[in-house]
């Protein structure tokens, strides 16, 4: 019992840290004044630097009442949202799977899904260092463990991934003279390609695209005039899994 709590607490500090990730890498783009550790973590309406109690998560959301404590403001309930979403999730893995290293791998992949989904869903941002992280994941995991597919499976869904893309973009910026997928899509979907292998591509494809046209079809479109490829793939992948995992 005392195990899953600290894991539970470790999943809500992860939780944390993903929020800030979700707000600070798309600021930083523009702001180079801002990284991600400086300025310390402060309240964005009022810039109140936050006191070290203030940082635990779910449990300061709920002593302040999800209100700043300098200028009242509310605070983004995606923030307790996230803590207890990732909390929920190492939860699950550490029952289902152990609290071992393949555990640990499982939730590293979750939470760069989980990053990269509301990066591309918010922003159209998908940071190729959390795209490479995927493709290096990926044949790592197989290449030692075999965990998801066999080695020369991931190599060749990297290759086939990536590929596919950039060459329907190519074809598509020959017609119009612009780019029809965003260079990160590519990366992207070779590291699905490198962590579930070369035969699942075409599932994640059909699965992303209906995804990312669903998404897109109940969004604004006055405010959004480009499809979140990747937050399509992303959720095709984790269909995908689940898919494989209870019905095959």
């Amino acid at each position: 019992m005392a195990e899953l709590l600290l894991v539970g607490f470790f999943g809500a500090c992860i939780g944390s840290f993903s929020s800030m990730l979700l707000y600070r890498l798309p600021e930083m783009r523009f702001n180079k004044s801002l990284t991600l550790y400086s300025p310390g973590s402060y309240c964005p309406n009022c810039k109140f630097s936050l006191g070290k109690w203030m940082l635990i998560p779910i449990f300061s959301y709920v002593i302040q009442k999800g209100k700043c404590s300098s200028c009242s403001q509310k605070i983004d309930s995606s923030y307790l949202l996230n803590e207890l979403i990732h909390t929920i999730i190492i939860l699950l893995i550490a029952v289902n799977i152990g609290i071992n290293i393949i555990g640990f791998i499982y939730y590293i992949i979750f939470t760069i899904f989980y990053i990269l989904f509301f990066l591309d869903l918010k922003h159209l941002f998908l940071p190729i260092y959390l795209n490479v992280s995927l493709i290096f994941i990926g044949l790592v995991i197989n290449l030692f463990f075999n965990l998801f597919t066999s080695y020369q499976e991931a190599l060749l869904g990297l290759i086939a991934g990536f590929g596919s893309l950039w060459f329907i973009n190519a074809l598509f910026k020959i017609i119009k003279s612009k780019d029809g997928i965003g260079g990160g899509d590519f990366i992207l979907l070779g590291g699905l390609g490198s962590i579930f292998g070369i035969s699942s591509l075409g599932p994640i494809v059909l699965l992303g695209s209906s995804c990312s046209i669903l998404i897109y079809a109940l969004s604004d479109r006055s405010k959004r005039e480009e499809i979140p490829l990747g937050s399509g793939l992303i959720l095709g992948a984790i269909f995908f899994y689940l898919i494989k995992t209870i019905f095959i």
